[in-house]
């Protein structure tokens, strides 16, 4: 059974906005296709600091997925509303456009009923297929500690940066998650999202169509259709993404062909 890295970004995954998780899997790995190996996957939470805060000390910050065991919430399988992602908020508080592949949607309202005002999203590379990893490896939150606070983490903590206190080479038990795969987490690690704008039916019903039978060419023409609605709209600058120690800046003018965010060290 393979070990687990010291340090690494966990988070759980399931049934969202409506769609199963296989189809968003599908989907995320035409986004990585599309976007040079560069996907971004939504969290209902932030990671403040933590992500930052681990990858000082480490060559390489990863991302560990797990599918959830227990059922979904009704909310999360038939949610009121669906809401399309189309902005990010930089380290200046500025909001910047999405390149035009990125694909990232959430329910429209909290389980209060509440209008859902925040969404964030893991800044995440692979130059493996997501669909196609074998994992040999099990997850036990018992034996783990958040990063900054070393607590144990609390229920309802989805997506965390987390140490590792022991690894047994032991079979995975009823109290253990498997891992359907994993990322290179990469600067700034998880964005703050803006720009939501709600789904039609109608549009959520074509998502689900060509996610479940479709293929990367069907995908790529629904998304560009889609996110061009808005990035048509809006009057966007260009900008500088903030990596720490190195600024590099990112040119968004070409809305159709910018790809991914751009790294120095890719």
């Amino acid at each position: 059974m393979n070990k687990l890295p010291p340090t690494f970004c966990w988070t759980k995954m399931g049934t969202e906005a409506s769609e199963e998780l296989t189809a968003i899997i599908r989907r995320k790995e035409w986004e990585r296709q599309l976007c040079n190996g560069f996907f971004l996957w939504g969290i209902g939470q932030s990671l403040g600091e933590n992500a930052k805060f681990a990858a000082r000390d480490i060559p390489s910050l990863r991302a560990i997925f797990s599918p959830m065991p227990s059922k979904p919430k009704a909310i999360d399988v038939a949610p009121t509303g669906v809401v399309l992602w189309n902005a990010w908020v930089d380290a200046q508080g500025q909001t910047r456009q999405l390149p035009i592949h990125y694909f990232v949607t959430s329910r429209a309202s909290l389980p209060s009923g509440r209008k859902k005002e925040n969404h964030y999203a893991l800044v995440c590379f692979s130059d493996r297929a997501l669909d196609a990893q074998q994992e040999d490896t099990c997850i036990d939150p018992r034996h783990l500690r958040n990063i900054t606070t070393n607590k144990p983490l609390g229920p309802s903590q989805v997506t965390a940066v987390v140490r590792v206190l022991s690894q047994k080479d032991e079979s995975c038990d009823s109290k253990s998650y498997a891992v359907s795969f994993t990322t290179q987490l990469c600067p700034p690690y998880c964005v703050q999202l803006a720009q939501p704008v709600l789904l039609e039916a109608s549009k959520l019903i074509e998502i689900k169509a060509i996610s479940d039978s479709g293929n990367i060419e069907s995908w790529r023409t629904l998304v560009r259709h889609l996110r061009s609605r808005i990035v048509d709209r809006i009057d966007w600058v260009q900008c500088t993404l903030d990596l720490g120690e190195i600024s590099m800046p990112l040119d968004w003018e070409d809305k159709v062909n910018s790809l991914a965010f751009q790294y120095p060290y890719l």
